[in-house]
């Protein structure tokens, strides 16, 4: 790579699907010439904040010049007093380096590549880049700028689900799905955790919608995580559906997952109170509110049931009352969704626990692997 170039890392030529390590080795149908970003010790946008906060590359930095706070595509020229500038490279002017960028490159080694991009075809990061070669570094502008690089996540997203094998988990609460995705990846399997991702967990009481990334945000995050993927070895998720809380899936991955094989877990009503109660304190702090979010649940509870939550708001819930709002309210709403969502599909031994503490739970998971789920290195 020469630091005279727009962009010099070009990628690597597409490997056979077999030979692959990674879905990051899969060229999509609008490609880039960046491909793979963790090649670059930094990565900087510099498009505005708002901008960054809606959706970035992930990893990237944010930094806004002082010409484009100033809403001027104009690069600001500084002539370079140095005597040796001429004997250098014979420019008697080069670009200015606005020192926020001079402080944020200053740890990166001359020997490493920055990448910079913006929102305006390389007009922003241009100048930019041409003031960092100028310096010594190495660094690229992403071609097309940010309108290609979301065209390109989106055109992934479209793909690389397709040929991912995923096993699903099946459960009315996403926390207990959580349990077991965490008790997965400690012993070493993929795991793909879109609530994370989408700040959001299935039959949670008082979710907000403010908790939650923008759609693009979304995207970048979700693809970033699927082309790291080993595609020889399943993949274990949550079961979903077209929408994540306000957030919309991607088509390919709620195709994907109405195929792929599922397995539910099955937890006393005992254990699945006890980590409700943990994983969402606001159920004894906040029982008034929780009563109001339970009525507004589609399909709502019986009257009977939304009855005695309200009566019990004043004194607080108990296990009884959440036990039954599960049984008779979130576990049926949750089955009706899902065989709507995929009533025909390969259903896997399901997984019995007693306990969703972390190091029990991973014993079971390791023996229900061994006796009814293929390996990681199948299909």
């Amino acid at each position: 790579m020469t630091s005279g170039q727009e962009s010099s890392n070009l990628g690597v030529p597409p490997a056979p699907y077999s030979e692959i390590e990674s879905l990051a080795g899969v060229f999509h149908p609008h490609a880039i010439e960046v491909q793979d970003f963790s090649y670059y010790a930094l990565m900087i946008d510099v498009r505005s904040k708002a901008e960054y906060d809606d959706d970035h590359i992930p990893g990237a930095v944010q930094l806004t010049p002082p010409h484009v706070e100033a809403e001027t595509a104009a690069p600001r020229i500084a002539c370079d007093s140095r005597p040796d500038a001429k004997a250098a490279g014979g420019a008697s002017a080069v670009e200015e380096l606005p020192e926020a960028l001079a402080a944020l490159v200053a740890p990166v080694e001359r020997d490493k590549a920055i990448l910079l991009y913006c929102g305006r075809g390389g007009r922003d990061s241009q100048p930019l880049a041409k003031a960092l070669r100028w310096r010594g570094w190495t660094a690229d502008v992403l071609p097309g700028g940010w309108i290609n690089y979301r065209r390109w996540v989106q055109a992934g997203l479209e793909v690389l689900p397709r040929l991912v094998t995923f096993r699903v988990i099946a459960s009315s609460l996403g926390s207990e799905v959580v349990r077991v995705l965490s008790a997965l990846r400690e012993l070493e399997h993929q795991v793909l955790d879109v609530e994370a991702l989408a700040g959001w967990s299935r039959g949670a009481l008082r979710a907000s919608s403010a908790s939650q990334p923008s759609q693009a945000w979304f995207e970048s995050q979700l693809l970033q995580a699927i082309r790291g993927f080993d595609p020889r070895s399943p993949v274990w998720i949550d079961d979903l559906g077209p929408q994540v809380g306000t957030l919309s899936m991607p088509g390919a991955l709620t195709d994907a997952l109405t195929i792929a094989p599922m397995t539910s877990l099955q937890v006393t009503a005992a254990e699945r109170v006890r980590c409700w109660w943990e994983d969402q304190p606001q159920l004894g702090a906040e029982p008034s509110k929780v009563v109001e979010a339970v009525a507004r649940r589609s399909p709502p509870p019986s009257t009977t049931l939304l009855t005695q939550l309200q009566r019990a708001a004043s004194k607080g819930l108990s296990d009884l009352l959440l036990a039954r709002l599960l049984a008779d309210c979130i576990d049926p709403a949750y089955t009706e969704e899902s065989a709507g969502r995929c009533a025909d599909r390969h259903v896997l031994p399901p997984l019995v626990v007693e306990s969703l503490a972390s190091r029990p739970l991973a014993e079971v998971v390791r023996v229900w692997l061994r006796a009814a789920a293929p390996s990681p290195s199948a299909g």
